[in-house]
């Protein structure tokens, strides 16, 4: 009767340990996506990135070299101090000034710098200047559009949200780890599901980065692609790798240590006997 009464009990904490466990590794995994997600989408990474894919997604050195003399000579003719670009697909303004006084460098330079602001402010439905812009997202084109959107200020700020609410989860879970472990388990269980939580994050980004990757050929859209999902789903991987290198250093000094102890506590008993 005793040793049922005590292995129920036993079974039960053992049971709710498992849970902790795994709650805190999935606010680990919450933790390092969303942490990467921040990272990507922070203004100044997010904005590099998003003109390198804005130069192949719009053309825009073929656009500057054959409309650039054509947009000179119609703004040396218009009064209005505001020009728009005609046939560019977001709606960014540059002034007279700009437009007559800048070299072909300078004013891709200008043009960049306005739409990747405009992007970051708005996200991909900067892209929709009328509002019956139809893509075909399955396209190369789509998917690089697509891509490039969700570099945003709005995206920037989920994912620091999800952010503070993984760092709470994983305070929360983490203590209740250390306080219902034992000896040097609290420790191993700590780095086990810092580990276990980083694995889903490495394997879903390296799996994006070899889908995009198997896409052939040399045309420059494909090119654009890569290159803006490798400049992305590096910055996850990394991070995922640095956890799971940590979790399982932990786990292998709990198992280290724990054997040390347990070395330290025999040689003490044959000592005393």
């Amino acid at each position: 009767m005793r040793d049922r009464v005590y292995g129920d009990a036993t079974r039960s904490s053992e049971g709710r340990r498992s849970i902790v466990v795994a709650l805190l590794t999935i606010s680990v995994f919450l933790l390092v996506f969303s942490v990467s997600c921040r990272q990507i989408t922070a203004p100044e990474p997010a904005r590099n990135v998003i003109e390198a894919g804005l130069v192949t997604l719009t053309d825009l050195d073929q656009m500057i070299a054959d409309d650039g003399p054509e947009l000179r000579q119609a703004a040396l003719e218009s009064q209005a101090q505001a020009i728009t670009i005609p046939g560019y697909p977001l709606d960014i303004v540059l002034t007279r000034d700009e437009v007559l006084k800048s070299s072909d460098q300078q004013l891709r330079g200008l043009i960049l710098e306005r739409s990747s602001a405009l992007l970051y402010a708005d996200g991909v439905d900067a892209f929709d200047r009328t509002g019956d812009r139809k893509i075909r997202r399955l396209s190369l084109q789509g998917l690089l559009e697509l891509e490039v959107g969700q570099l945003s200020d709005s995206n920037y700020s989920r994912a620091t949200f999800l952010s503070v609410i993984a760092i709470l989860g994983c305070a929360v879970f983490g203590a209740m780890t250390a306080a219902n472990g034992q000896g040097w388990g609290r420790m191993r269980s700590l780095g086990f599901a810092a580990a276990a939580g980083a694995v889903p994050v490495i394997l879903l980004f390296l799996l994006l980065k070899l889908v995009v990757g198997a896409v052939g050929g040399s045309d420059p859209f494909e090119d654009a692609l890569r290159d803006v999902t490798d400049a992305t789903v590096t910055v996850p991987i990394r991070n995922g790798i640095i956890v799971l290198i940590g979790g399982a250093v932990i786990v292998a000094a709990a198992l280290v240590l724990g054997r040390l102890d347990r070395d330290s506590s025999e040689a003490k008993f044959g000592e005393d006997y």
